[in-house]
């Protein structure tokens, strides 16, 4: 606390008075009087820092007579804490006023003048430098390290030494925090924003291609960013071709891709790549890189001879073609062979009769007899052995075997049967056939014919087609409904063929529908067809009701509905059958009769004379409903109800007393012409 009333201002003069009595003599004694004096007027030891400051004579550096300890004369020593207060900028920034407030002295010589509560410092509020990432995990001795725990500047170089050599500090590169953070040092990829290496403005060397995905460390190493020497391939590419080639590298090969060689003509070495051999990886021919001049003569230059020398001096070419995978064959002519191949054998696989791989044997290779090659199946049935005789080369399957050759033709379906059917197991000799039950034992008719005599009614060419005179042998004729039905439809079992009933009903009553008329079936179903049924003989008239005009084309179920429904119930009324079609619903009554018949439907005995109101002129042309749209009876006669909306209201005469009256001035013939010619 200061004194500031004028009475203290006064004290303070004679304080100083005093003060200056008293230390002048001393001075004047010498130092050793001067020290106790300073002993006696300081309040205590400077801190260690201060200590050159002791004594009477250095006060003045820090205090000023009457004020204290005052902030300008701190700063004129500690030239950094005035920066940070000028300029607003650090730890010191609006701390300007009061130093003695943080940083009291006079307390011993150990006493430290700056007191710090580290793990409640706020770091980024109290100094404007947050510590984020990797500098949040650091102790304060890590930066302030040097006993000052001001003027530490944020830049990363007062910390961190520069690990990219700048020689070109013509283009010095981007801040640090450009590519690193606190977070992670370590650095992916550097975005373009920060340095785009395909722009030639920006950079010497423009990536491109497989340079795009390289590492920035794999050219720049030991972060050397600038320069990078890049005179050709070879300063960051090994030469694999040792010198073999006195070109540039980018004659043959592109940054896009380093291998293979796209470009590179292969007609230049006198070898021109054909087909296979196109496809071929250069390292197969030339191995690891190696280029020099091969040996290409002949295929046995690089290919091994597989076939032993068996074709002796005869070129690979002869037989192989290098435009055919795996070099498979191209104009070999089996022809030219001993062993012409014909049928199946032109679609077998070389390796099938010839071996395959190193065992290949392709001469000599036995071929005189079929059994040389294929095994006899039939374990020599056949003396002696003579494929040809039933098998061909087209199909060993035997499909043309001429059977008339033995003594069983085949004739009609036996012609079909499969041949293991009659041989099996491979048995192709001593198969009985003098009789049918040689080979069908399931004989259906035993206890009917007996002895089984196959032939007297069925034949080879269709066992179901039967060849038995019905009528002769039983009474019964087929004709015409029965011809087409299977004899089983009424033999039922294959010991039912005597003794059935020949009567319709014995057969067909659980058909018969419902209602159907008594008698029998044959008075009306006659004829090749049992449906529809024509009455035969016998008129319709007998049903009460004469079939006319239209519906003598009517089919039965037309009127009768479908089959099963009872016939006698039929309804002889016209409208029992066409009420949805009267276009006058019903307002003339049901007797359709009346005025319509079965030879002509549309043309009717009615005339409109008969009501008393004969239709002349263009009503005659008038459709029925345009008159009788609601009803028939009871339509007024006179012109107005009719014809009202059609009268002009523009001529006078219809204005006058007389306009109800049409037909004084207009007439049916010639409506558009008034008698009267009253306007």
């Amino acid at each position: 606390m200061h004194l500031t009333s004028p009475l203290a201002a006064v004290a303070r003069a004679v304080g100083w008075l005093l003060l200056y009595l008293c230390v002048l003599p001393a001075a004047w004694a010498g130092p050793s009087s001067l020290l106790g004096v300073g002993e006696f007027v300081s309040p205590g030891p400077l801190a260690e820092p201060h200590a050159h400051l002791s004594g009477i004579t250095q006060c003045t550096k820090c205090h000023a007579p009457g004020q204290g300890v005052i902030p300008e004369r701190c700063m004129a020593c500690h030239e950094e804490v005035e920066t940070e207060v000028r300029t607003g900028n650090g730890f010191h920034r609006g701390r300007g006023q009061e130093c003695v407030s943080c940083h009291p002295d006079h307390q011993g010589a150990s006493f430290p003048l700056t007191r710090i509560d580290e793990g409640n410092f706020a770091h980024g509020l109290e100094t404007g430098f947050s510590l984020k990432g990797e500098h949040s995990e650091l102790q304060c001795t890590d930066c302030h390290s040097r006993g000052s725990w001001a003027n530490i500047e944020p830049e990363c170089a007062s910390c961190h030494e520069e690990p990219h050599l700048k020689a070109d500090r013509a283009r010095p590169l981007a801040t640090c925090d450009s590519c690193h953070t606190t977070y992670d040092w370590g650095v992916e990829s550097v975005r373009s924003s920060v340095l785009d290496h395909t722009d030639l403005s920006q950079v010497d060397f423009v990536l491109e291609g497989a340079h795009l995905d390289v590492e920035c460390i794999d050219c720049h190493e030991e972060a050397l960013f600038v320069p990078t020497l890049f005179g050709g391939c070879d300063s960051c590419h090994e030469n694999p071709h040792r010198a073999e080639f006195d070109v540039e590298c980018t004659d043959c090969h592109g940054e896009v891709g380093w291998r293979p060689v796209p470009d590179f003509d292969h007609e230049l070495t006198g070898y021109t790549l054909q087909g296979v051999h196109a496809q071929v990886e250069c390292e197969q021919c030339h191995g690891d890189h190696a280029t020099a001049r091969l040996p290409h003569e002949t295929c046995t230059d690089c290919h091994e001879d597989i076939h032993r020398g068996q074709f002796g001096t005869r070129s690979c070419d002869t037989c192989h073609s290098v435009r055919l995978a795996d070099f498979a064959l191209d104009g070999f002519d089996h022809d030219e062979s001993e062993f012409p191949l014909r049928g199946n054998h032109a679609q077998v696989e070389c390796e099938q009769c010839h071996g395959e791989g190193r065992s290949a044997t392709y001469t000599p290779v036995a071929h005189a007899d079929c059994d040389d090659c294929h095994e006899d199946i039939h374990e020599g049935q056949f003396e002696p052995t003579a494929c040809r005789v039933c098998h061909v080369e087209e199909g060993w399957d035997v499909e043309d075997f001429d059977h008339d050759r033995t003594n069983f033709p085949l004739v009609g379906k036996h012609q079909d049967v499969e041949c293991e059917q009659c041989h099996p197991d491979e048995q192709w000799s001593g198969i009985h056939h003098d009789f049918c039950e040689d080979c069908h034992t399931d004989h259906p008719h035993d206890t009917i014919f007996d002895p089984p005599s196959c032939e007297g009614c069925h034949t080879p060419n269709d066992w179901l087609e039967v060849y038995f005179e019905h009528l002769t042998e039983t009474g019964f004729d087929l004709a015409p409904q029965h011809s087409e039905a299977p004899c089983m439809d009424c033999h039922v079992a294959a010991d039912q063929f005597a003794g059935l009933e020949t009567a319709c009903e014995a057969c067909h009553l659980k058909t018969q529908p419902f209602g159907h008329y008594e008698g029998g079936c044959d008075e009306c179903h006659q004829g090749s067809h049992w449906l529809p049924a024509d009455l035969g003989d016998v008129d319709h008239a007998m049903t009460g009701f004469a079939l006319r005009g239209a519906h003598t084309m009517v089919d039965c179920v037309g009127c009768h509905g479908p089959e099963g429904t009872p016939y006698g119930t039929a309804d002889a009324s016209c409208v029992s059958c066409h009420a949805e079609d009267d276009i006058h619903r019903s307002l003339l009554g049901q007797t359709c009769d009346s005025c319509h018949n079965e030879i002509g439907w549309f043309r009717t005995r009615f005339r409109h004379q008969q009501t008393g109101w004969p239709l002349r002129g263009s009503h005659r042309l008038a459709a029925c409903v345009d008159c009788h749209a609601v009803a028939y009876a009871g339509t007024p006669e006179d012109c107005r109800s009719c014809h009202e909306i059609q009268a002009p209201l523009d001529v006078l005469a219809h204005q006058s007393a007389f306009f109800p009256q049409c037909d004084r001035c207009h007439r049916p013939y010639t409506w558009g012409v008034a008698l009267r010619g009253v306007q």
